[in-house]
């Protein structure tokens, strides 16, 4: 029987399990990590429906308590657990994303429309290279080529379908601001000062919304701050584990 504390790490969209490991090794020797595989997944196109794909490994890994921390769409699928089955929430990361929908404007519209058109018409290997490379701070895109072109390579061969339905996912996405300022359970939001495409405008807001939250922003990264920054990253983790849940 493993006693260690659960942490179930979820990557985000256009990456997969292998963006944690830095902090799996970081972690393991205290905690129990669980980093659940979505990166090919065509099965489903709502967060629901990753969340109770998430919920029957837990189940059968016999976890009934963890804490959730979540890249991107593995946050939104972290909140969507969290919202279905909150007694198995000991504390919830919000890395690099959101518990806001996406804005209702005509320029976000647009801007999922051209992602789901260039996946389509170009293929997966051409949305992988500008969807991960955009992830990265321009000044990282620069300093760290070498890092955003291991990246690119190493998710380039997802498939189109599987990218098609978490895109799909990921615009349906309700808001779950209001769920998550009545929750109980401690939650961080890690941010990125560069983010495009999770502004820290918003992180700020939602910290601001959240009674049981707090805000952490690492200042040189883009949207992908457990490689743009992964010490500051660890540390603020850390932090939180030890003190917070």
């Amino acid at each position: 029987m493993n006693d260690k504390p659960t942490l179930v790490l979820l990557h985000g969209h256009g990456v997969g399990p292998a963006i944690w490991d830095a902090l799996q090794d970081a972690l393991a020797a205290t905690y129990r990590i669980l980093k659940p595989d979505f990166s090919a997944m065509t099965s489903h196109t709502s967060v629901e429906g990753y969340a109770e794909q998430l919920h029957s490994m837990l189940a059968a890994s016999q976890i009934d308590r963890c804490v959730l921390i979540g890249h991107s769409m593995g946050g939104y699928v972290a909140l969507a657990l969290a919202a279905s089955h909150p007694e198995l929430v000991a504390g919830l990361v919000l890395f690099n994303s959101t518990a806001f929908a996406d804005p209702d404007t005509d320029e976000q519209r647009a801007k999922r429309d051209a992602a789901k058109a260039q996946l389509q018409t170009e293929g997966a290997a051409a949305f992988v290279e500008k969807a991960v490379t955009s992830m990265f701070s321009k000044p990282d895109q620069q300093k760290k080529a070498d890092l955003v072109r291991q990246t690119v390579d190493r998710y380039k061969t997802l498939p189109a379908d599987a990218l098609l339905a978490g895109l799909q996912a990921i615009r349906t996405r309700p808001d779950r601001s209001e769920m998550l300022a009545n929750a109980t359970y401690p939650v961080l939001i890690l941010a990125g000062r560069h983010d495009m495409a999770v502004p820290i405008e918003r992180s700020q807001a939602l910290a601001d919304k959240l009674p049981n939250a707090q805000l952490v922003i690492l200042e040189n990264s883009g949207h992908l701050g457990m490689l743009e920054e992964p010490e500051a990253a660890e540390a603020a983790l850390k932090r939180f584990l030890m003190n917070d849940v």
